[in-house]
């Protein structure tokens, strides 16, 4: 099996107005046979939220708070990350989409986010002539 970098997907920045009660941000499909790592929320410019707002992170369609959930009302200054750490439990036995909710209170109305996952691909990924020499060092 190679040696792999973890991957980082994210959305694009969301800007306030579209992060209302209950929305739901499709952050990007895990491929299959992946281990989830974390998923968080980043801000991207200083948001004015009213309370807490734990926003799901999971999967789309199914267990919205598989990758736990994170308070953008606690990471509202400009670069501030919130993440919810997974614990390895779950690995992906097929492509995955996956996604933010926000809760059904305290909508932001300032600011924006960017939510993201990060995951780490676990099945052989090329012959190993094809390892990364600077990993083993």
């Amino acid at each position: 099996m190679a040696l792999t970098s973890p991957v980082r997907l994210e959305t694009a920045t969301i800007a306030h107005g579209s992060l209302t009660t209950n929305s739901v941000h499709d952050i990007g499909t895990v491929p299959r046979n992946c281990v989830v790592l974390a998923a968080g929320s980043e801000c991207i410019a200083a948001a004015t939220v009213g309370g807490a707002n734990a926003v799901s992170l999971g999967v789309t369609g199914g267990d919205i708070d598989a990758q736990g959930t994170v308070d953008i009302n606690a990471g509202k200054a400009a670069a501030a990350i919130v993440t919810a750490a997974n614990g390895l439990t779950n690995v992906t036995n097929a492509d995955t989409l996956i996604s933010a909710k926000l809760a059904g209170s305290n909508a932001p109305s300032a600011g924006s986010y960017k939510f993201f996952v990060v995951y780490q691909p676990l099945g052989a990924t090329g012959a190993a002539e094809e390892v990364d020499r600077d990993r083993l060092a």
